[in-house]
């Protein structure tokens, strides 16, 4: 019989798989912080269980762990860039950010992608598979282990992927991240971006927990979004806009749009004032961040001027925008820039 994926079980189903083996509930909170507090690797570092479970526990359970294979580090800023392997030899690519007052992890929820976003790296490899709950906390555990036990204050589903093609797996590892038996990280750090898949909206807003969701937008015009970001055919800005005003409505949550800025394509002040009547009486705010050069792409960002120019027309149209600076561009583990890689 195959063993049990335990860092893929909620408290509850590690309660209820505890009591079938004859054992007591309150075991499963002591297993719980030995495996997201302390990070063990092994069933035997969990040194004040006993060995009779210690041993049980080896014999009904599997410790998912991801391989480090490679790292880049910033000059820049200090982001890290991790290259892991995954247990079945497919790799992914975690970003660890530390600032002054937080340190994030942007983490993938996929091996590959199959929405392909021109700006994005992952985007001609294709998919390959969905991230287990487990994998997507071990990437938070091993970006701990490797980075000497930083305290994580926030996570972000924006790495190789589309969370919400990953909807089960992924809302697990949230409310894990979330639980105070788990990770103890606040549901308002921890930030779900999707390119735009409705159907995954509309359940979030049926969710008790008050993650942040961000959009990746990119143009107000139906015939440029599809062009950038191909899932637009199928969810287009009517569809998907108005299901951003009933999450909003049911929620009273801010949505974040992120706004890649791409010369020639979504940068004009036709471009803004698009986005003004778009966005008008919604809930929102504008992250704009200028395009990063991947391998596979023809475009370039705007110049400064041009990019000061359409932010002070969003400002002077009444929306809250933000232009933020992407990390990591030297090691290419900027908005866009990650990717899987063929070992």
């Amino acid at each position: 019989m195959d063993k049990i994926d335990i860092k893929g079980l909620s408290l509850s189903e590690l309660e209820s798989e505890l009591e079938k083996l004859g054992q007591e509930p309150y075991r499963a909170r002591q297993i719980s912080r030995w495996l997201y507090i302390s990070g063990v690797k092994h069933f035997d570092e969990m040194t004040d269980t006993p060995s009779s479970l210690r041993a049980l526990l080896k014999s009904k359970f599997h410790l998912t762990h991801l391989t480090a294979l490679d790292l880049r580090r910033s000059l820049l800023d200090g982001t890290t860039k991790y290259l892991f392997k995954l247990e079945d030899g497919n790799t992914i690519e975690t970003v660890f950010l530390p600032e002054k007052d937080r340190a994030t992890i942007c983490l993938s929820s996929q091996v590959g992608c199959k929405f392909g976003c021109v700006f994005c790296a992952s985007a001609p490899f294709g998919f390959v598979r969905n991230l287990t709950t487990s994998e997507i906390a071990e990437e938070v555990l091993s970006v701990k282990r490797e980075s000497r036990g930083a305290v994580i204050t926030n996570l972000v589903f924006m790495g190789i992927g589309e969370p919400f093609d990953n909807y089960d797996n992924v809302m697990k590892a949230v409310r894990l991240f979330n639980s105070k038996d788990g990770f103890n990280i606040g549901a308002r750090k921890i930030t779900i971006s999707t390119c735009g898949v409705i159907p995954g909206i509309k359940r979030l807003k049926e969710e008790k927990i008050q993650v942040e969701l961000s959009i990746s937008l990119h143009s107000p015009d139906d015939k440029v979004r599809s062009k950038l970001v191909p899932v637009n055919k199928k969810y287009p800005l009517g569809e998907l806009m108005a299901a951003c005003r009933d999450y909003t409505a049911a929620t009273n949550r801010v949505i974040t749009f992120e706004y890649v800025l791409l010369k020639g394509m979504n940068s004009s002040r036709e471009d803004a004032l698009g986005l003004i009547k778009l966005l008008r009486g919604l809930k929102s705010k504008v992250n704009v961040i200028c395009y990063n050069r991947i391998m596979a792409g023809d475009y370039e960002a705007p110049s400064n001027p041009e990019v000061n120019a359409f932010i002070d027309t969003l400002k002077k149209g009444g929306v809250n925008v933000t232009r933020r600076k992407s990390k990591g561009e030297d090691i290419d583990a900027g908005c866009g820039q990650l990717r899987i890689s063929r070992l």
